[in-house]
């Protein structure tokens, strides 16, 4: 099957899963998803405390080392309250196939999934959505869907007809995605791998790819690359599309408005009956971090991630009955290079940049010492990031080496962009220090969020600090260097480009051994530093979370997709 890795979470909190050849049996749904414990870019609010921050480990109690509050199993749960989260940046529309800022957080509450599944929480199985199950064939590229016959469009204001989902719906968002003109995010797989797919009848939908793809589960269960959306609604076209939902998922969207919140309501016609338990759902736009942690610490928002370990501390401090969850996380921030652009076009001066950054002064200060140097691959896909040891020859710290770089290259200054929500701030103080003792001057400029990502999305900065998505897989992560950037439509590329690259990204991935896929993996970086790639990780977090127990069902596992998804399963525990 797809794959047996095993990260952090699997050797720290889960029991070893066997996975089946008919991959129905595993399910989570209805009833049986709801007794869980306690929820981004260049792709997803990297600090917004939906689920998107990792983690997965056993709860942390509160600073005293008492035991937290807990939702006990017989605790009925309420309907009605609001649930309201918070993040920093812009909201940047609700096209399905293709927003990837705050609009994340609707699209996947709003909008239907055949199912989510996580790699790092292989314990919580296949948590179907519109499909009921789903089988791989004996030759390792078809798949098949089962599709449930009543998932209902919601209500709507444009006549869209309020009937149940159908195997034409996933055809024509399939159709749609794979079209290079659409610019949608999961353009690279489907390009790549993906060869065909069809509806044999109503309830059945199928797909054949061109190659056995280790990896094709987690991307039809990204909250970023497939979402199920009704046909009619797709016709209406991507300008009506990113400014409102139509689905049949647990929430519909009742407010959008940019820079301030969305806000969302249950779904009458959802299909999982007596779900979801919130009267609505409202996340809301914050400039900064500072006005984020205010924004909690005056009780205006449920739910807040710190960033780092001390903050959460302070929080707790503060509240000693907050729920607290750290854990590995798959977010990291990086440097970003236009290599259409001087002076990146020059090997030597992205060369050099990597080896002027000293993570461990990113580490102490902004993770305070709560975090890991990463290349390519981040350290929670443990098999297949490659060794500490040989990770710093490969990307060493050497000022000196990095001065002289830059001086064969003629490089005194450069000039890089950044967005001035979250804590990017911190990023940029700290990296302009280290590029001034290499010998060049960074000028940084500051973007308001929405203003850089329109030109990060457009691939139209000169380079960037940049927030980065949780891309949920191996394949996913060194994306970022395939030809086509990470979308392969051209959209966030750096416009780096080798066909040796190409060939080894597509090999790791189509390796079904798990222990040839991950030594594959480590092929693959170590080819990619031989490059000069223009894109670099500085280093990967643990994640923080904290929020107030009355939040029932709160969800936080190791993965976005399955957070959204158990939203419908949150209470609020007031009188």
């Amino acid at each position: 099957m797809t794959r047996e890795e095993k990260s952090y979470w699997e050797r720290t909190t889960m029991r070893p899963l066997r996975r089946r050849r008919l991959l129905g049996g595993a399910a989570l749904a209805g009833a049986g998803a709801a007794a869980f414990g306690l929820v981004g870019c260049g792709d997803d609010d990297d600090d917004k405390d939906n689920g998107g921050n990792g983690g997965g480990e056993t709860p942390s109690p509160g600073a005293t080392g008492t035991t937290a509050p807990q939702p006990t199993p017989t605790l009925a749960p309420k309907k009605g309250g609001t649930y309201t989260t918070g993040f920093t940046g812009t909201i940047g529309g609700v096209a399905p196939f293709s927003s990837n800022y705050g609009g994340v957080y609707p699209i996947a509450l709003c909008y239907n999934y055949l199912f989510v599944y996580s790699l790092f929480n292989p314990g919580l199985g296949y948590v179907y959505d519109l499909a009921t199950k789903h089988k791989a064939e004996a030759d390792n590229v078809t798949w098949v869907f089962n599709l449930r016959p009543d998932a209902k469009i919601a209500p709507n204001k444009y006549g869209i007809a309020e009937r149940p989902l159908d195997a034409d719906d996933v055809k024509a968002s399939f159709d749609f995605i794979a079209d290079k003109a659409n610019g949608t995010n999961a353009y690279a797989p489907f390009a790549q791998y993906f060869e065909k797919w069809d509806a044999p009848d109503k309830q059945t939908f199928r797909l054949i790819t061109k190659k056995p793809y280790a990896f094709t589960e987690s991307v039809l269960s990204h909250n970023l690359y497939c979402p199920i959306v009704p046909k009619e609604w797709i016709a209406k076209g991507p300008a009506q599309t990113k400014t409102d939902i139509v689905g049949a998922g647990a929430f519909m969207l009742k407010e959008l408005t940019e820079g301030q919140q969305d806000r969302m309501e249950p779904n009458p016609n959802y299909w999982d009956k007596g779900r979801p338990y919130l009267a609505s759902v409202v996340s809301k736009v914050y400039a900064d971090q500072v006005t984020y942690r205010t924004a909690f610490q005056s009780q205006q928002i449920d739910a807040y991630g710190p960033q780092h370990k001390d903050e959460a501390q302070e929080l707790m401090k503060a509240e000693k009955d907050l729920i607290f969850r750290t854990g590995p996380t798959l977010n990291y921030n990086s440097f970003w290079m236009n290599i259409k652009q001087k002076p990146w076009d020059d090997p030597r001066v992205r060369r050099a940049v990597n080896m002027a950054i000293n993570r461990k002064e990113f580490i102490d200060i902004i993770g305070r010492g709560d975090g890991y140097p990463i290349g390519p691959i981040t350290y929670a896909f443990e098999a297949e990031a490659l060794p500490k040891d040989e990770l710093a020859k490969l990307q060493p710290f050497d000022v000196a080496g990095a001065k002289k770089l830059f001086q064969e290259a003629g490089i005194s200054e450069f000039k890089f962009q950044h967005p001035t929500a979250s804590n990017i701030a911190d990023y940029v103080t700290i990296f302009v220090r280290q590029m001034q003792a290499a010998g060049v001057t960074a000028k940084a400029e500051p973007l308001d969020a929405g203003t850089w990502y329109g030109q990060y999305q457009n691939s139209s900065l000169t380079a960037s600090l940049s927030l980065n998505q949780q891309y949920n897989t191996p394949d996913l992560a060194v994306t970022w260097y395939r030809t086509g950037g990470i979308t392969g439509n051209d959209r966030f590329s750096t416009g780096f480009s080798d066909p040796e690259v190409d060939a080894a990204i597509d090999k790791a991935a189509s390796t079904l051994d798990a222990k040839q896929r991950a030594s594959a993996y480590h092929d693959l970086q170590r080819l990619l530093y031989k490059k000069d790639p223009a894109f670099i990780n500085f280093f990967g977090l643990r994640s923080q979370s904290v929020a107030r127990p009355h939040v029932m069902n709160y969800p936080y596992y190791g993965a976005t997709n399955i957070n959204y998804q158990l939203n419908k399963n949150v209470w609020i525990n007031k009188a």
